[in-house]
């Protein structure tokens, strides 16, 4: 512990301002305590065709809690409220004889709030959840975020022939190719041409592997469409074919690797990059073919009109360069590149919280109160890793607590307010005894303050100062550790006089929250997970996978390449050109589908591609975060360590701890409940074998203060350095570029 402390008393290094801001703007004054209109819900699948869904309000805002719209498929029934002492449960049924629930569903809540917080679990126990928040139609719920889909290898490689085969048709641009090489060639040499630049789109694939970056799908047909008119050119002039290979193989290269480029919106297992790239290839190629064949058979009726094949190159040329026009004008000039219809076949995540949402105005943020609506309100807030009780006492009610006589009294000098938080701390927790997981629980803080109520909410206040007994108020937060999340909780509710004949009490957890009246006669407070098969999100070591090597694709190539080289020197063949590329093309077909795993030295040194630079950040990032989910300091160090290097742990350490001890009011935390990676622009090599990755990503967060979760997502871009640290990725340090608040 000496060491740690000499550590974190050395002098500041600013080289993780990023996460430390971040958590700064998660705990940022003006915001903690408004309420944003967010309303947490729950949908349940009861059967394989049945699904509950349910939302927690208050009564004066059921009004606001409208039937949702499911698919037209299924049966929606009339909603029903469901009191729970304050709160009201709105419910209703939705159930279908078709199809179940589909990540290509969507469910429109019509709800007159700002956003929806949905907890999802099915059939199988598993739990999704995200955040959604109002457009102009409600608040939009796409499934595709919410359901544990994983597609399989031959799901991904049917999906993207289709898009192949799809693209063949944009802008007629790949069939005026083939188109044009009719007219220029024989029969047998057109499809030899085709065959060249299918090698171009094949070797596309160990390029993308290796992590080479492509142009926008648009640009590469753009330049189809320059080379479209340069063959026609060729046709009227009666030019050779010959020096136009070279382009045909040039385009296929950067059409595979433009493709491989427009995956990287698309979100799945790095694993099925390749065999989807290959699958729309292949589709593109067929289609080469195929309308090479469908000419061929055409051209036999046309061979004996004149001059046919100038007419055709004349009109394929005047066509080409009206392409040209048309996609400068619906795509260049209106800045639209995106030339696929992706289905945004995003993969859920067990804590997914998607981006596309509009973050919310000031105007949204409702005034707050000033004033308690009762003397005592008590607020129960269950989070991973620990129980916070928070409480809101009148200044009057809670001297009398003390027993001090009050009469003529107005105010609670400063000398005397130290005594009072110190006496109300102790009458409290004799009164409140709390029962967690059938364990009595002991408080690992406790803590009261002289509070104030606004527009921002609950705030310390930064300054002793006289308060006066019927507006001052004071603020109590007990903080109870659990190993992961509370499944049960019972309180025994003992404060009472003649002037708080009753209280308040209000829980809050991920799921939902409700509120009830204590008094003498029902002074139990009990609260029991609605949801089971909650996981904690846990903390694992991001470790440096083995490099996975087309063994039998590489032997391939180089028996190719040997042979070819063999026969060069010999002047003869050794193996007829078909040979060699059949085994070249056997070499392609295996290379996106069969590879191993192998150990070289070095190998963890290698610069790793962006698509998996994000993945590991994503890691790191989020165990950083979440390693402040608990108190108890060793435990933060040590989770921290797991994902940081040695030289910044106790830094990151010190500063984040005082950042969070800045901006908490009376205890409550910030919850991390999402990191995401937006782009990685470029991965360079560093010194000591590590390495810069500039990075764009989100973290978004939640926190329950005084009964409402609020919630935040921040956009950062930095530079961020990691390396391998053994068998693990770890953080060395992180140059902050940029950040932007978003909710």
């Amino acid at each position: 512990m000496e060491n740690r402390s000499v550590h974190k008393s050395a002098g500041r290094i600013h080289i993780f301002t990023a996460l430390i801001t971040c958590l700064l703007l998660l705990g940022a004054a003006t915001g903690w305590a408004d309420d944003v209109g967010i309303s947490k819900a729950r949908l349940i699948q009861k059967s394989e065709k049945s699904y509950v869904l349910e939302v927690d309000v208050t009564r004066r805002l059921v009004w606001a809690i409208k039937a949702p719209i499911f698919p037209d498929r299924f049966q929606v029934s009339e909603l029903t409220y469901i009191n729970q002492a304050g709160w009201i449960v709105v419910q209703t049924t939705a159930s279908t004889a078709g199809e179940p629930l589909s990540p290509e569903d969507e469910i429109l809540l019509p709800w007159m709030r700002n956003g929806a917080a949905i907890t999802v679990q099915w059939l199988d126990g598993t739990l999704h959840q995200g955040l959604f928040l109002r457009s102009l139609e409600g608040i939009h719920v796409p499934m595709r975020f919410l359901m544990p889909a994983t597609r399989s290898l031959g799901e991904v490689c049917r999906e993207h022939f289709t898009i192949g085969l799809g693209h063949l048709t944009f802008k007629w641009i790949h069939l005026l190719l083939v188109g044009v090489l009719g007219c220029m060639l024989p029969s047998r040499r057109v499809f030899t041409a085709l065959l060249v630049y299918t090698f171009g789109q094949a070797f596309s694939l160990p390029l993308a592997d290796l992590g080479l970056p492509g142009f926008d799908l648009l640009f590469a047909d753009i330049l189809g469409a320059v080379l479209i008119f340069l063959l026609a050119c060729a046709v009227v002039r009666q030019w050779s074919m010959q020096p136009y290979f070279p382009l045909l193989f040039f385009y296929g290269l950067l059409h595979g690797l433009a493709y491989a480029q427009e995956m990287s919106v698309l979100e799945g297992s790095l694993d099925y990059k390749l065999p989807a790239l290959f699958m729309f290839n292949a589709a593109v190629d067929i289609g080469h073919f195929a309308t090479a064949l469908l000419l061929v058979l055409a051209a036999k009726l046309f061979v004996r009109l004149p001059h046919w094949e100038k007419i055709s190159s004349y009109t394929i040329g005047t066509l080409s360069v009206a392409l040209l026009a048309v996609l400068f004008q619906a795509h260049v000039m209106t800045g639209n590149t995106q030339v696929l219809a992706f289905k945004d076949s995003q993969m859920a995540t067990q804590f997914s919280l998607p981006v596309s949402q509009k973050p919310q105005t000031g105007q949204q943020r409702p005034r707050g109160a000033r004033r308690l609506t009762n003397p005592v309100m008590s607020y129960l807030s269950v989070e991973p890793y620990e129980v916070r009780q928070e409480i809101l006492i009148q200044a009057r009610a809670a001297v009398r607590f003390l027993g001090v006589d009050d009469t003529g009294k107005g105010s609670i000098p400063v000398q005397s307010l130290g005594p009072v938080k110190k006496g109300l701390l102790a009458v409290i927790q004799k009164a409140n005894l709390i029962v967690i997981d059938g364990q009595p629980a002991t408080p690992v803080l406790a803590r009261a303050d002289f509070v104030t109520l606004g527009p921002a909410g609950v705030i310390v206040r930064p300054e002793p100062t006289a308060e006066s007994l019927d507006d001052g108020i004071v603020g109590v937060t007990l903080v109870y550790e659990t190993p992961e999340m509370a499944d049960e909780i019972y309180i025994d509710w003992r404060l009472f006089s003649e002037t708080v004949p009753k209280i308040e009490a209000t829980t809050t957890d991920p799921f939902g929250g409700a509120t009830m009246i204590l008094s003498p006669e029902e002074n139990t407070w009990q609260w029991k997970s609605r949801l089971s098969g909650y996981r904690v999100p846990v903390i694992e070591k991001i470790t440096v996978d083995k490099k996975q090597l087309p063994i039998v694709s590489i032997l391939l190539f180089a028996a190719a390449a040997g042979l070819f080289i063999v026969s060069i020197r010999r002047k003869k063949m050794l193996l007829g050109k078909p040979v060699l590329l059949g085994v070249a093309a056997m070499g392609f077909v295996l290379y996106p589908f069969v590879s191993f795993p192998v150990e070289l030295p070095g190998a963890a040194q290698w610069k790793p591609s962006a698509e998996r630079t994000a993945v590991i950040l994503e890691g790191l990032l989020t165990n950083v975060y979440r390693a402040f989910d608990v108190r108890d300091e060793n435990r933060v160090y040590d989770r921290l360590a797991m994902s940081v290097t040695g030289d910044q742990l106790a830094q990151i350490y010190l500063q984040n701890r005082q950042s969070l001890e800045l901006e908490n009011r009376g205890g409550a935390r910030a919850n991390v409940d999402e990191v995401e990676i937006l782009s990685v622009h470029k991965v360079n090599r560093f010194e000591n074998n590590g390495f810069v990755a500039d990075t764009v990503w989100t973290v978004s967060g939640s926190v329950s203060h005084f009964g409402h979760t609020h919630y935040r997502r921040n956009k950062n871009h930095a530079l961020v350095t990691f390396a391998a640290d053994g068998e693990s990725w770890k953080i060395k340090g992180i140059e902050l570029i940029d950040e932007k608040r978003l909710l």
